[in-house]
């Protein structure tokens, strides 16, 4: 019918976005001019009836349409509230320049790290906030970023109250347009003090470590006056007081004959001593040459000269065999001495001493150990054992108490460990650790 068409065209726009009320008052006037109305008048009931039911059916689709609008324009609405928590509390400064850097937007946070209000902002020179020294810079980059249509990062020093610099890292990117560019600032200050304070520990460092060097060269030479001067005048001393004893002793009478004796073996304790802390010392800044150790042999080698010097003594030595490690063989070598002869010289007293080597694991990682049944020590004391010169109350055995403090040096040297466990009169076992610990069979 055309009545029915005409109406439809009325309400609806084939499929196109559904027009406003406006537009369809408009469609309206314009279809009824020229016309008369009598042709738009129901002619009938039924047609009548049929044209209330299409009304209906429109009020119908059209409320529908405004709850629909209604709750598109809610969420709209919550995600531009959203959208603008997000913007204005970012972590991260934003803003909107042009290209002559004219600010046009910029966040709270923004505006915060500017120090002035956002109001105040809008309009102003970006470049007005940016150190002197770094103007051309930043304009530099503005510039190739407009240019390029890249993103592009720098770093600039801001003036807050146009006194106290602050850094920011500049990132920024154009927009689709093309005339403004968005900017995100992120306050790095605290980074540039940190690096600050790494620069100057860094030169503390070079320093501490040029003092180091320093030190290290006095004591090569110190070293070399021991093994060499000093070394030769107890020497003589010995020499001396040995041929006296020899060649003069019947006629040397007490206590003269105490005394040159007393003076040799003086001598002979302080080239003993002079041996030890030389020990020590290159412990301590030996170069390390690193290659694969045979551990187990190294401590048969220590038990063999020990017997050698002692034969009358017994002992029986319990070494697991193929125990190797990764480390410096001389100095692995004076560890082993020292923790050899620690346990020989503590379990003197015992009529049969036993010293084991060998190889456990403590909390899942490979550790060797050297384990006697000695007098042992009171773990109250444990602390002092690997302290230079510190020697254990209630203990007679000869010693400089260097020997444990060496392998401590010597252990820590190859990134390992150290420690001991004990009971007074039921011996020591000390546990150590090294690189690539392992046992072949």
């Amino acid at each position: 019918m055309p009545e029915r068409e005409n109406w439809d065209a009325m309400s609806t726009d084939s499929g196109e976005k559904a027009p406003t009320a406006a537009e369809l008052r408009l469609r309206a006037e314009e279809r009824l001019k020229g016309k008369r109305l009598a042709t738009w008048l129901p002619r009938n009931e039924e047609e009548t009836q049929r044209l209330v039911h299409e009304l209906e059916v429109h009020q119908i689709e059209l409320e529908m349409q405004n709850a629909e609008l209604r709750e598109a324009r809610d969420e709209a609405e919550n995600a531009l509230a959203k959208y603008t928590d997000l913007y204005d509390f970012a972590p991260v400064g934003y803003a909107n320049l042009d290209r002559k850097g004219i600010i046009r937007a910029a966040n709270l946070t923004g505006s915060g790290l500017l120090g002035m209000e956002r109001a105040q902002l809008i309009g102003r020179n970006f470049k007005q906030f940016v150190s002197v020294g770094v103007r051309p810079t930043f304009s530099a980059f503005l510039a190739q970023v407009f240019a390029t249509q890249a993103r592009g990062t720098c770093e600039i020093a801001l003036l807050q109250d146009g006194m106290v610099p602050d850094f920011v890292q500049v990132d920024a990117l154009t927009d689709a347009s093309g005339q403004e560019c968005r900017v995100a600032l992120i306050d790095i200050s605290l980074r540039r003090q940190l690096e600050k304070q790494i620069e100057i520990q860094h030169a503390e460092l070079v320093a501490r470590a040029a003092e180091l060097s320093a030190a290290n060269i006095e004591l090569d030479v110190f070293n070399y006056t021991v093994s060499h001067d000093l070394r030769a005048s107890l020497a003589i001393i010995q020499g001396y007081s040995q041929i006296l004893q020899e060649q003069c002793g019947d006629q040397i009478q007490e206590p003269a004959e105490g005394y040159v004796r007393a003076m040799g073996e003086g001598a002979l304790r302080m080239n003993r001593l002079l041996d030890t802390l030389l020990e020590f010392s290159r412990a301590g800044h030996a170069e390390i040459r690193n290659e694969k150790v045979d551990l187990s042999k190294m401590v048969e080698a220590v038990a063999a000269g020990l017997e050698r010097q002692q034969p009358k003594r017994r002992v029986t030595f319990r070494i697991a065999a193929g125990i190797v490690a990764d480390g410096d063989p001389d100095l692995l070598r004076v560890a082993l001495d020292n923790l050899i002869g620690n346990a020989w010289k503590y379990s003197g007293e015992r009529e049969q001493t036993v010293i084991e080597f060998g190889l456990t694991k403590v909390d899942g990682k490979p550790t060797c150990f050297v384990r006697d049944n000695g007098a042992g020590f009171d773990m109250v004391h444990a602390d002092k054992l690997f302290i230079p010169f510190q020697r254990l109350p209630d203990t007679n055995a000869e010693g400089h108490g260097i020997g444990l403090a060496t392998v401590d040096r010597i252990v820590r040297r190859h990134g390992g460990q150290v420690w001991a466990e004990s009971e007074p009169r039921k011996g020591a076992i000390f546990y150590f650790t090294l690189d690539n610990l392992s046992q072949t069979f």
